[in-house]
């Protein structure tokens, strides 16, 4: 397994200001980023990741998303496509229109990179994004959100992965990633879900706490300000990890810092490492990685 991340664009990355989506309440309308903080914060997470010993590959950044109209979410590359990190890409169909041309360029992209290309049906009501996904392959479980996702969407992604399991997960918040991250032992087995429980339907709510109790792992709750937060107040972003076998890449502290103690007792280390400019866009780590 690889990590992908997409350069910076080499015009100001939403530097005439950032726009505004229906659905994405802490988008900063008209913020402009400090180009030189985020340039240090994508450069640490890189370093990061080589520490670690994790591949990361780059991926130009389309040229054409850099004229006029600017369109400069390319660098969330979690969203065009998910892969089995075993060479196959599923090209997504993303519920916002704007970004479909995403999908397309990066299926380019990966077709460059050697990989095998799926797509889900191209068909009207059918929609799903890869920041509403967390595919973990050691047990091949599919975790799917249910804002951006149609039901047929994350239906069509999960055959597509051949998954031995679907969790559905039904929230009015944006992106299951804003929100939501399972936790990865050593070995690569899930060993604790973090999720705010409170911007979850009740049902959801009883499926996650079925699927933990059969796992035999814990449920591990925060408050919303460590996930998305409220347009008035964003939150911290800290439920927005890339989670590795034995490794939890976070922006920010969770509130509670006894979770830091729980994870160090399941073998399983915390990196910290701030992604504020991004965040003016609304996405932090997993929105601006992949795995391949």
């Amino acid at each position: 397994m690889k990590i992908l991340i997409s350069e910076l664009p080499k015009s100001p990355w939403w530097g005439k200001g950032i726009p505004m989506y229906d659905d994405n309440p802490v988008m900063r309308l008209d913020a402009v980023p400090n180009q030189s903080l985020l340039q240090r914060e994508r450069a640490q997470l890189i370093s990061i990741l080589e520490e670690n010993e994790i591949g990361v590959v780059e991926l130009p950044f389309p040229s054409l998303f850099d004229q006029e109209p600017i369109k400069h979410d390319f660098v969330y590359i979690r969203d065009p496509f998910i892969s089995n990190q075993q060479g196959k890409a599923i090209i997504l169909r993303m519920k916002e229109v704007n970004r479909r041309s995403d999908s397309r360029i990066a299926e380019e992209l990966l077709i460059n990179l050697g990989m095998d290309i799926t797509h889900i049906p191209d068909t009207p009501g059918l929609y799903a994004e890869g920041g509403e996904f967390y595919y973990c392959p050691k047990e091949n479980i599919l975790f799917s959100g249910q804002s951006r996702n149609s039901v047929s969407g994350m239906e069509a992604v999960a055959d597509a992965l051949n998954v031995s399991g679907l969790v559905t997960i039904q929230s009015h918040s944006f992106h299951l990633d804003t929100y939501f991250t399972p936790v990865l032992n050593p070995k690569g087995f899930v060993c604790a879900l973090i999720i705010c429980m409170d911007v979850i339907s009740v049902k959801s709510a009883r499926d996650l706490n079925n699927f933990a109790k059969k796992k035999n792992i814990p449920i591990i709750d925060i408050p919303i300000e460590d996930a998305i937060g409220t347009a008035a107040h964003p939150g911290s972003f800290a439920a927005n990890a890339l989670p590795l076998p034995g490794l939890l890449i976070s922006p920010n502290q969770f509130t509670n810092k006894a979770i830091n103690e729980q994870l160090e007792k399941m073998d399983v280390q915390r990196i910290i490492t701030p992604t504020t400019q991004f965040e003016l866009s609304g996405g932090s780590i997993h929105c601006i990685t992949n795995e391949i």
